[in-house]
């Protein structure tokens, strides 16, 4: 994902009934005219902190598909 130049959680659900985040992540890079948006879930106690959950969502979605970018 080197080429990126952005990324944006643009929403986040905490689903406490099976214990998990679910999220879409976008990723703004050069050469695209709109954000490219990963939908993920991040199975996570909601006391894990703003910045392990931010690098796990972003990872989540670099998993699924977007390192090609």
């Amino acid at each position: 994902m080197h080429h990126a130049t952005a990324t944006r959680i643009a929403l986040l659900i905490y689903n406490a009934a099976q214990r998990r985040f679910e999220a879409v992540v976008e990723f703004f890079t050069p050469g695209l005219t709109q954000p490219l948006r990963i939908p993920v879930l991040v199975e996570a106690s909601e006391q894990i902190c703003h910045r392990q959950l931010a690098r796990a969502l972003t990872r989540e979605a670099q998993r699924r598909g977007i390192g090609g970018l």
